[in-house]
């Protein structure tokens, strides 16, 4: 009776205008305090991502895994050129605004994750599905999402995702539109298509919309009608069309340019890893412990009959469902169903690069992860009168808190990263190298051994670990042990352009001049950047090839023409080179003077390179007093050797006389110093 009495009084305030007012705005700060909850927890549980860390291959697609950066293309020719366009845009954009500074990135990450969010409340609302908020807050706080958010790399998920949520949020408002409306229907039916789009340009897995809004038709209206067929028809054209894309791009562009295949397996082998993979993920979704990086590998027997048990299981379950549809059933249905389509793409039924890397990881679930989220708050929601639920949705999100602030410390940086990831899986091969190479940047070389040897126990075909093993008994004066690992690592990755130039310098070491200089213009030819071209032209000027040194220092030039060791030392060249014909004192002095007035290391004696041009130049008098500078700058800086060659040379400018090679050993470094 008393509940009656506060309803008919709350009906008769509703009913006022001044009712309606006040209702009207305790929804909207309700609204806000939502959201402002959700903003607040998202930055408490990821804090321990700031400053950060670039970790895995997050720099790599700030610098030469961006076609933007690379030149490859430019911010008006991308377009529809390659997978996760918008991404590598956005990518681009922030390195014009951080540049390298990470901090930006992962707060990037974190805001988009909050949005992301935010708008799961909206649409879940919309969908009147019970516990929206919480679904919102436990996605948010999630530590399956901490791989996606962690990883500045993984752009693409948190921007894909807004996209995806408010493309749905659009095309709902769009249905719920009058059709005496018609320009304004298709006006939120543009902004939906066009979020679509945005949504694949960011990463291509977002394909199953189409799919989801027939879902959210069966949700809303029992079954999905002609209308809705009809006017899912642009996302599905769309869907199909991006889709198509990246399944060519992945195996014809990705993985041929990386030099990656996959075995061939048969459809129901296939089929038996999804039935695994969609319990795997079901499994961390609903109880995200012992999460990590790098799972183990599982090895399918296609003839063992508990092979195909987790397919049996799903078609099981679906069919339980199906039997009570009209009750339990129905929303379990859904969530489970559109659960394994948003996880379609991932499943593995068609050859991508992440494939050969992973089996499963937490980051192809993120999108996919909206669903379990959604039909678990729905049931806390309906199971638990409202005041348990309270109780039980603050317990749930103080744990998730908890959880996803200690996953976020292990993405704080690299080595905890591959610390824990070894811990939970020490047969994770790319972990214990990357680890390794941290020790090595360390020149803890003991530990370094360990780590690239136990990634070569675990996957002896790495070429990588053999590389980084080879240098790092090199750097220990092993150069026996070591050679037989870079041979390996060639012979793994003849194209490896890196194995071939830490190759060359250790066979330098060992005086072994020519076979190095080979592996050098091997790498060069592989990849002409600017270190190996310095490189390679010094190494050529010591075995006696100053015409080739030339042409690789002006290639260099062509790279960076304020490169000021390239400038230096081919001015040096020109001007006190043997060969007659090479020499140029002209373009030595002006090679020269460019050097001079950019900031130059501390190794590189700019000024006597400078002097030895005005000499060959016949510019003698200026040739004598930048040498005189040249030695009071050397004596000053304590390069006392440096300014014993220029005292030297300056004995040949005082008597009108340029100098050339001779080929001494002290004076045929001085310029490439």
């Amino acid at each position: 009776m008393q509940l009656s009495t506060e309803s008919n009084e709350i009906e008769r305030a509703a009913s006022a205008p001044f009712g309606r007012i006040e209702i009207y705005h305790t929804a909207h700060l309700r609204a806000a305090l939502g959201a402002v909850i959700i903003l607040a927890l998202v930055l408490f549980a990821y804090s321990p991502l700031l400053p950060g860390m670039f970790i895995l291959d997050d720099q790599h697609l700030l610098t030469d895994g961006n076609s933007l950066v690379t030149g490859e293309f430019n911010p008006s020719n991308i377009w529809f050129q390659t997978d996760f366009t918008l991404s590598t845009f956005v990518f681009w954009l922030q390195t014009h605004a951080w540049g390298l500074t990470p901090g930006p990135y992962h707060a990037v990450n974190m805001l988009l994750h909050a949005t992301s969010a935010l708008l799961l409340w909206r649409l879940l609302a919309r969908l009147k599905i019970p516990g929206a908020w919480l679904a919102a807050a436990i996605f948010a706080l999630h530590p399956v999402c901490v791989n996606s958010v962690g990883r500045i790399a993984e752009l693409k998920n948190t921007l894909s995702l807004p996209f995806f949520l408010a493309s749905i949020l659009f095309y709902l408002h769009y249905e719920s539109l009058s059709d005496l409306r018609p320009v304004r229907r298709a006006l939120w039916n543009a902004f939906s298509l066009v979020a679509f789009v945005l949504a694949l340009l960011s990463k291509t897995s977002t394909v199953m919309l189409p799919a989801v809004l027939l879902a959210c038709a069966v949700w809303q209206r029992g079954r999905p009608s002609r209308s809705d067929f009809v006017h899912t028809g642009p996302f599905l054209f769309l869907a199909a069309a991006f889709g198509l894309m990246s399944i060519w791009f992945q195996k014809h562009i990705a993985m041929a340019l990386a030099g990656q295949s996959l075995e061939p397996i048969s459809f129901w082998e296939h089929l038996t890893v999804a039935g695994r993979v969609f319990w795997f993920y079901l499994a961390k979704a609903l109880a995200p412990l012992n999460l990590n990086v790098v799972y183990p590998r599982w090895h399918m027997d296609p003839g063992a009959f508990l092979t195909y048990l987790p397919i049996f299981l799903f078609a099981m379950a679906l069919a339980v469902c199906w039997r009570f549809r009209r009750s339990w059933g129905r929303p379990v249905l859904l969530g489970l169903g559109i659960f394994a389509i948003t996880l379609f793409p991932v499943l593995g039924f068609f050859d991508s690069q992440f494939l050969t890397a992973w089996q499963v990881s937490d980051h192809l679930q993120y999108l996919p992860l909206i669903a379990p989220v959604a039909l678990a708050a729905g049931v806390l929601a309906t199971w638990f009168s409202p005041k348990a639920f309270r109780y039980v949705a603050s317990a749930l999100l103080l744990t998730l808190t908890v959880l996803c602030y200690q996953r976020a410390q292990v993405f704080a940086s690299p080595e905890t990263l591959f610390r824990d990831t070894i811990a939970k899986n020490p047969d994770a091969w790319k972990a214990q190298n990357d680890l390794g190479v941290i020790f090595a940047a360390r020149t803890n070389y003991v530990q370094a051994v360990h780590h690239f040897a136990s990634s070569l126990q675990s996957n002896p075909n790495n070429h990588e670990a053999h590389s980084n093993l080879g240098r790092t008994l090199a750097l220990q004066g092993k150069f026996q042990e070591a050679e037989p690992h870079f041979k390996a690592a060639l012979q793994l990755a003849p194209m490896d352009s890196e194995t071939h130039k830490i190759f060359a310098a250790a066979l330098d070491q060992q005086g072994r001049l020519p076979e190095a200089l080979h592996h050098l213009q091997m790498a060069s030819r592989l990849k002409p950047d600017l270190r190996t071209h310095l490189d390679l032209a010094a190494m050529l000027s010591q075995t006696g090839d100053p015409s080739q040194a030339v042409t690789q220092y002006r290639q260099a030039l062509l790279l960076n023409a304020d490169c000021v060791e390239a400038l230096n030392n081919l001015a040096w060249l020109l001007a006190t080179t043997g060969d007659e014909k090479l020499r140029n004192g002209a373009e030595a002095v002006r090679h020269a003077e460019r050097a001079s007035h950019l900031p130059a290391p501390k190794d590189l004696c700019v000024m006597g390179t400078l002097a030895a041009a005005y000499a060959e130049a016949g510019r003698f008098p200026e040739a004598i007093v930048t040498a005189e500078t040249a030695v009071e700058q050397e004596v000053t800086t304590g390069q006392h050797d440096f300014a014993d060659i220029n005292r030297q040379l300056l004995r040949f400018y005082r008597v009108g006389k340029p100098w050339h090679e001779r080929r001494t050993a002290e004076q045929r470094h001085y310029g490439a110093s």
